[in-house]
């Protein structure tokens, strides 16, 4: 399975675990898969891992949890999207706060105003 085909069959596990919040949909995006509400992209699946979007305020949270943004490799360079952090395993593993999450980093995405 290719690592694009595993982010999607990842994201659409987390696409069910939010489906009490919103309906996701999810895209290929870079070799990732977004995923999407009402077309703004608010998360990413990356190497079997899921990302949230975050501004400044938010980012401190993800920062007190030990996490990291979502880095990757180009031309033989380290790279990172400032703008994504893994979302930290005990947010995941509980999924009314995986929602409080998941809201926070799509009302930043609209902030952006980028589809």
């Amino acid at each position: 399975m290719t690592q694009s085909k595993r982010a999607e069959a990842l994201a659409e596990h987390y696409v069910d675990q939010l489906a009490s919040w919103a309906h996701i949909s999810t895209r290929p995006l870079f070799g990732a898969c977004g995923l999407y509400r009402q077309g703004h992209v608010f998360a990413m699946v990356w190497q079997g891992a899921l990302y949230f979007k975050v501004d400044d305020d938010s980012r401190l949270a993800y920062v007190a949890a030990q996490s990291h943004t979502l880095g990757y490799v180009s031309n033989g360079e380290q790279h990172a999207l400032k703008s994504y952090w893994e979302v930290p395993a005990d947010v995941v593993e509980d999924r009314e706060t995986l929602c409080l999450w998941a809201e926070r980093a799509y009302q930043i995405a609209l902030q952006g105003g980028k589809h």
